[in-house]
């Protein structure tokens, strides 16, 4: 057992799994956390789309930690690495021997005119199950016009997510009878539907058959609620009756001494196979809060964080940049599987993956509390699904 005092910030998938891991280990843990509760996010999709109840994508935190963790409830105000002191916004102060930073990215809504109103009146699908639910309730009152899924800056968590929306938001209107009457429309700033150009000829066909109208070039500039109407850069405009939009993503909000080790939008620079914080072996960010060169999502934060404990426990791990981002349409799924060595991977749409999609989301809560159990099942997953072994065969 370790002497060391590693803390942990945030309760997220990356800050569970790595504090549960370093506790079951022998490590004295600190974790903290400012909300009561986690929230499985790709859930918010299934609520403001589907009318999920959203109790299915809620825990309490205090389930999902190891009881030998200390857990802090309190917001995170600053860190400075070379003190090795976190301070809380209450003014306590931690002090590390090693640190995780797992904190996430904020959520930018004052960057775009009209974004803060848009939220305000039709609720979102990025900020919680309580806005989620708002959403919903916008768009299940449809029973004519558009419902318009933008995403305003290209740098985003969960980059399928905007995609999923739309396959599910035109599922509910076939499902009630609407085709004809409500029109999704999904406008994307890149060139393709998907930014990944390997795998986005799946999602255009996929999103044709859904009977979606894609807007690619279409960066996000200013909405005008009162008109419903968004406007693009490109001097492009989209008129909606509700608009489901993605705000820009930045790292998360606390102050980091030395500023140097942030980039102009927050995001916490780190070494992307080590994922040491540029200058600190004492250091780790993993997650959506870190600018490595890899999707934001759940999969990649729960890989990152096993490689720092086995750095931590002195074995020479690195993070190859794996992703595993599933897209659900009707009953079909597919995933977009990459590292840092191999583009996206053509995966086809198959019910088998959707069936995966759901056996995951049941084993989402026990792969949180004991990830040490389920390591060697989605290591074996990982393992056969390796975007060198699958090649351009997809599967």
């Amino acid at each position: 057992m370790s002497g060391e005092h590693i803390v942990v910030l945030g309760a997220g998938t990356g800050g569970l799994v790595a504090a549960n891991l370093l506790a079951h280990k022998g490590y004295r843990v600190t974790l903290v956390e400012r909300s009561d509760t986690h929230l499985f996010q790709p859930g918010m999709l299934w609520i403001a789309f589907r009318g999920h109840n959203p109790s299915r994508y809620l825990r309490p935190v205090e389930e999902l930690v190891d009881p030998s963790v200390n857990l802090v409830r309190g917001t995170v105000e600053a860190v400075n690495l070379h003190d090795r002191t976190v301070k809380l916004v209450d003014g306590r102060t931690l002090e590390y021997d090693r640190l995780i930073v797992a904190l996430g990215v904020s959520l930018d809504w004052e960057a775009i005119e009209g974004l803060p109103e848009a939220r305000e009146k039709y609720g979102d699908f990025y900020s919680g199950a309580g806005q989620a639910e708002r959403l919903w309730e916008s768009f299940s009152r449809m029973r004519e016009g558009t419902l318009l899924v933008a995403v305003s800056d290209p740098l985003y968590k969960c980059p399928p997510a905007p995609h999923k929306a739309a396959f599910l938001a035109s599922l509910t209107v076939m499902e009630k009878g609407l085709q004809g009457k409500v029109r999704v429309a999904l406008a994307v700033p890149y060139s393709h539907a998907y930014p990944a150009t390997s795998f986005s000829p799946l999602v255009e066909e996929k999103l044709e058959e859904a009977g979606v109208e894609v807007y690619t070039f279409f960066t996000l500039d200013r909405i005008d609620v009162e008109a419903g109407k968004a406007y693009s850069l490109e001097g492009e405009e989209v008129e909606f009756n509700v608009a489901a939009v993605i705000p820009p993503n930045r790292g998360p909000a606390i102050t980091i001494e030395p500023g140097e080790a942030v980039d102009e939008d927050g995001f916490i620079k780190v070494d992307k196979e080590t994922l040491e914080i540029s200058g600190y072996d004492d250091a780790y960010a993993i997650g959506d809060c870190n600018n490595a060169p890899t999707s934001k999502s759940g999969v990649t934060a729960h890989l990152e964080a096993e490689v720092v404990v086995d750095r931590i426990e002195g074995w020479d791990a690195r993070f190859n940049g794996r992703t595993n981002c599933p897209v659900v349409t009707d009953g079909e799924a597919s995933f977009v599987i990459t590292d840092y060595a191999h583009q996206a991977v053509p995966v086809r749409f198959t019910r088998f993956k959707r069936l995966l999609e759901e056996l995951f989301i049941e084993a989402y809560w026990s792969s949180l509390r004991y990830p040490w159990r389920w390591k060697p099942v989605f290591h074996a997953y990982f393992q056969a699904t390796m975007p060198g072994t699958l090649g351009g065969r997809g599967w």
